[in-house]
């Protein structure tokens, strides 16, 4: 057997082995209605041990077959990936159980309630005592395409969980493909070799396990993101600009924190501030008509601008912000403090990032700006890191790719399979920093290499 054939079968054994182990400790809902239809629920209650132990041991395998692939072609990691894939789309949700909050949300713009005005628990059935009662009566922080989308899938499984779960996760592999086109395309004016940028960006198991394992919406933002920038990057024509504003409106309309990308776009434009000017009217106008498209063709309006800030209400394990305000003393005054602090300092890195873009490379800058935000937000999960991770696939060279692998793989082995962190509070934040300092350190101890140059528009940009 070949070595690359090796590693794709290692690597689809270790997903086998996550899928078999999430039957009996993955991300089921309360009261468990998936077990019952799947027929689980002895996996669940008298076998659990074992399934931990299919979950741990598939994980290392995944990894290790993932880590060995670091030299392989685009190709032959890309069909790595959608091997390494299939098994967890059609396992029991993994790590977190937020495709039963997206089922219930849209479950509610599919039977005509306003998911931005009332919670899961308004519609009574299946999908919603699948929804973690924390999040029974929270509105909706998600945009009108992505609940729009979710509620046809929604729709057609019927008041089944699993069915809508399975719905979901398509959504989100699309959404992969959709990085999976853009990287490549982005790697062409960036100069980073395309085999790393999959292999970092698509094929690391942060992608597989989160994205696909659990479903996140944050892969169609992504997706849309990345397509966006890399249309109006490399497109050979006089609309790429509006092409890829429309993306990216599209991106937020899934998810706001896209929204840096409408920021950036107009430095994809050669020339002075006075052309970029003018580009950003047209990202502007171009964002306005596509928001307005969609959000009156959902029928689903603006609502989502007043639920954005509803889930910052919860502490975060994952947030350092958190973690600092839990702390120092002073209690909730000292916590508003802190996440207000990290806020602003998210804001200052953005600022300098985005005037140093143009000499320091758009698409490197953006990925910066987008990692900053998920670690400094008030509410911090371990999939938000590839907000910032899959953007730099395109930017950064090997050493600083390894740093950013080596972080993701720290996130993956502090969360359970059930979606529950294994660091517990009040420990807040400390996940997110020991991921960090991993990163760092290897950072250190690897030795220095060119880093290629990131620009969207200083290498072989497309003429104005």
């Amino acid at each position: 057997m070949s070595r690359v054939r090796l590693l794709l079968a290692a690597g689809t054994a270790g997903s086998a082995l996550l899928a078999l182990g999430a039957a009996g400790v993955g991300a089921l809902p309360p009261g468990n209605p998936v077990g019952r239809a799947l027929g689980l629920d002895a996996l669940r209650t008298s076998l659990s041990g074992l399934a931990l132990g299919l979950c741990v041991a598939g994980l290392l395998v995944l990894a290790a077959a993932w880590w060995g692939a670091r030299s392989l072609g685009p190709r032959e990691l890309l069909a790595a990936a959608g091997l390494w894939a299939l098994p967890l789309l059609l396992a029991p949700p993994l790590l977190s159980r937020d495709l039963y909050v997206y089922a219930g949300q849209a479950a509610l713009a599919g039977g005509g309630l306003d998911p931005y005005a009332v919670g899961p628990s308004a519609l009574p059935g299946q999908i919603a005592d699948s929804v973690d009662p924390v999040w029974g009566e929270t509105p909706s922080p998600y945009g009108p395409l992505y609940l729009g989308l979710a509620g046809l899938v929604v729709r057609a499984a019927g008041d089944d969980p699993a069915g809508a779960a399975l719905g979901l996760r398509l959504l989100a592999v699309l959404g992969v493909v959709l990085m999976a086109w853009g990287l490549l395309r982005l790697t062409r004016v960036t100069g980073v070799p395309a085999g790393q940028a999959v292999w970092l960006g698509i094929a690391n198991p942060l992608v597989l396990l989160h994205l696909v394992g659990g479903g996140h919406n944050d892969a169609l933002m992504l997706g849309l993101l990345v397509a966006g920038m890399a249309a109006a990057l490399t497109v050979e024509a006089p609309w790429r600009l509006v092409a890829g504003a429309a993306l990216v409106t599209l991106a937020v309309l899934v998810k706001v924190p896209a929204v840096v990308g409408l920021v950036f776009l107009p430095l994809t434009v050669p020339g002075g501030w006075v052309a970029r000017a003018r580009a950003a009217g047209i990202v502007a106008l171009t964002a306005l008509a596509t928001a307005v498209v969609v959000s009156v063709g959902s029928g689903l309006g603006w609502g989502w601008l007043g639920t954005l800030g509803g889930v910052g209400e919860v502490r975060s394990l994952f947030s350092p912000a958190t973690g600092l305000g839990t702390a120092l003393p002073g209690g909730d005054a000292t916590l508003d403090v802190t996440l207000a602090g990290g806020l602003v300092v998210a804001a200052l890195v953005a600022a300098a990032l985005w005037f140093r873009a143009p000499r320091a490379g758009v698409v490197l800058s953006l990925g910066l700006v987008l990692l900053t935000v998920s670690l400094l937000l008030p509410v911090v999960q371990p999939w938000y890191l590839l907000w910032g991770v899959v953007v730099l696939a395109a930017a950064v060279g090997p050493r600083a790719g390894t740093a950013l692998a080596v972080a993701g793989l720290v996130l993956c082995l502090l969360v359970a399979p059930s979606g529950r962190s294994v660091v517990r509070p009040p420990l807040y934040g400390v996940p997110t920093l020991l991921a960090v300092a991993a990163g760092a350190l290897v950072l250190r101890r690897t030795e220095p290499e060119p880093e290629p140059v990131g620009s969207g528009q200083a290498v072989r940009a497309p003429s104005a």
